[in-house]
C-alpha cells in the first residue's frame, strides 16, 4: 500500500481542468474499423509502475458541463533530488488510448492562498496511455523537461472505484439514471438498381446495450457498415440474407460494441458505395418503451438442462448445456394463415453461457395489439407501431434472467407452436424447431 499513500496530495491542480474544454470520446478514423476496447469511465482508478518503486497514475475520467469527456491524469513520480514530484495530464479520449498535454507545477508552497490564474502551471510536453485490457496499459511521453525527458513504462491498475466492472464497452459510460428500451429504424434502398432493404434495432437496460443490422434481398457477397460515417463492420450476405450483432459488455456471437449508434446515420456499403440507408432517420438518445421486466439480471427461472421454469433455476442446467464461448441460435418464419395477406413475421431463440433469450417480430400489418400464444397459452402482447416509411411493426422479447425493458422468460418456446392473434384470429403461425 505504500504507493497508495501517495494519493492524497494529487488534488493540487485539479482546478486548471474547470478551464480545458474538449471534444467527444469514442471517436474513431472514418472508414476505419476496430473491435478492441475503448477507455470508459470505468478505467479511473490507481494504476501502479510496475518496474519502478512506488510511482504510478492516479487517472479520473470525467464527464464536463456540456456532456464532453475529458481523462486527467496525476503522475506521481520522483525529481532528481529524489523527492516526490508531481506532472498532471488534460487528454482526449480515442478509442483504447488518451493523448495527453503534460502539465508541471513549480513554485507552490504548502497551504500557500489560492491565486487567480494558473501562473504556476506550464506545460511541459505529452503523455499517451495505451490500454492493452481493463488491468493493464503502457504509458509512453515527451516532454522539454530537463529531469523527466522521454520515455516509456508499463502500467497496471491496483485500485478502482468502488461498485465499478470495467468491460471495455461502451456500457460502461451509461447514465445509472438513464431510461432504457429498445428502438428500430429501417433501411431503405440508397441508390437506383438495388432492391433490397433491411432494418437496425438498438436495446438497452442497465449496465448492458445492443444493437443489431439485418439486411435481406441483397446479392450475395461481403457488405460493410457504416455508423455515421465509420466503418464497424462486415455483414456477409448469404442466400439474400446478412446481419452483424454487437453488445456491450461482449456476448458470444455477438461483436463489442466499442460505439454508439444513437444520433447516427446508418449505412450498408458495397464496393460501389452506398446499399441501404437510414437517410435522416436516427435513433433516439431518450425514446425508449417501458413494458415489463426488471432493473438489472434478475433470478433465473430457465433450466436449459430440463427444459423447465423454477427449481434449481437457469445457471447451473444452462452451463452444462452451453459452454462458454458457445453460442446457440433457433430462427424460423411465422406462416401467414391469410387473414391479413401481407402480414410477415420472425421467431427467434438464443442462449449463451450469460443468458437465454426469445423474441417474436411482426410487419405489414394493421397498427394495434396482437396476443402472442405459446403452446396453446397466451404469454405476451406485441405493441406494433407506425415507422417513417409508413411500414406498421411491432416486437416483444423474452429473457432469463430477467431485465428492464423485456419480459421475464417463463415458459419453453422450442418444440412449441408459437402464434399471432389479432383479437380471437390467429394471422401467422409456426411450429418452432426444437434445435
Amino acid at each position: 500500500m505504500k504507493k497508495v499513500r501517495n494519493i492524497a496530495i494529487l488534488v493540487f491542480a485539479a482546478a486548471i481542468v474547470i478551464a480545458v474544454s474538449g471534444l467527444q470520446a469514442h471517436q474513431g478514423g472514418a472508414g476505419s474499423f476496430s473491435d478492441q476496447m475503448i477507455v470508459t469511465r470505468h478505467f479511473t482508478g490507481i494504476w501502479d509502475q510496475v518496474d519502478h518503486e512506488a510511482q504510478g497514475i492516479a487517472l479520473q475520467v470525467v464527464e464536463q458541463l456540456d456532456d464532453s469527456r475529458k481523462a486527467v491524469a496525476y503522475w506521481y513520480t520522483y525529481g532528481a533530488d529524489r523527492r516526490t514530484a508531481w506532472y498532471m495530464g488534460i487528454g482526449e479520449l480515442e478509442e483504447n488510448r488518451i493523448d495527453f498535454e503534460l502539465f508541471d507545477s513549480t513554485n507552490v508552497g504548502f497551504l500557500q492562498e489560492g491565486a487567480m490564474g494558473n501562473d504556476s502551471v506550464t506545460s511541459i510536453g505529452t503523455m499517451t496511455i495505451e490500454f492493452g485490457s481493463c488491468q493493464s496499459g503502457e504509458v509512453t511521453y515527451a516532454t522539454s523537461h530537463e529531469d523527466v525527458g522521454s520515455g516509456s513504462f508499463v502500467i497496471e491498475r491496483i485500485l478502482e472505484v468502488m461498485n465499478t466492472h470495467c468491460t471495455g464497452g461502451i456500457s460502461d459510460d451509461m447514465h445509472a439514471d438513464g431510461m432504457f428500451g429498445e428502438q428500430r429504424l429501417e433501411l431503405s434502398s440508397a441508390r437506383e438498381g438495388v432492391s433490397g432493404s433491411g432494418h437496425a434495432r438498438y436495446q438497452d437496460y442497465p449496465a448492458h446495450m445492443e444493437f443489431n443490422v439485418e439486411v435481406e434481398d441483397l446479392p450475395d457477397g461481403i457488405y460493410h457498415l457504416h455508423i455515421g460515417g465509420h466503418g464497424r463492420g462486415d455483414i456477409e450476405v448469404m442466400g439474400r440474407h446478412g446481419e452483424v450483432r454487437f453488445s456491450s459488455p461482449a456476448e458470444d456471437g455477438h461483436m463489442l460494441m466499442n460505439f454508439d449508434p444513437r444520433g447516427m446515420q446508418i449505412e450498408v456499403h458495397d464496393g460501389q458505395g452506398v446499399v441501404l440507408s437510414t437517410f435522416d432517420r436516427q435513433f433516439s438518445q431518450d425514446q425508449h418503451s417501458h413494458q415489463g421486466g426488471g432493473h438489472g439480471d434478475g433470478d433465473h427461472a430457465y433450466d436449459c438442462d430440463s427444459g423447465h421454469m423454477g427449481g434449481g433455476g437457469m445457471g447451473g442446467g444452462r452451463r452444462e448445456c452451453v459452454d462458454d464461448g458457445d453460442f446457440v441460435e433457433i430462427e424460423a418464419e411465422l406462416q401467414n394463415t391469410g387473414v391479413l395477406p401481407d402480414a410477415e413475421g420472425e421467431a427467434e431463440w438464443e442462449m449463451n453461457s450469460e443468458r437465454v433469450r426469445f423474441s417474436v417480430e411482426i410487419e405489414d400489418v394493421q397498427q394495434g395489439d396482437y396476443l402472442l400464444r405459446v403452446a396453446g397459452q397466451v404469454v405476451g402482447v406485441i405493441e406494433t407501431f407506425e415507422m417513417h416509411n409508413g411500414e406498421v411493426f411491432g416486437r416483444i422479447g423474452f429473457r432469463d434472467p430477467a431485465v428492464y425493458g423485456m419480459e421475464p422468460l417463463a415458459f419453453e418456446p422450442r418444440g412449441q407452436k408459437i402464434e399471432v392473434l389479432l383479437d380471437d384470429t390467429v394471422i401467422l403461425e409456426v411450429e418452432f424447431p426444437s434445435e
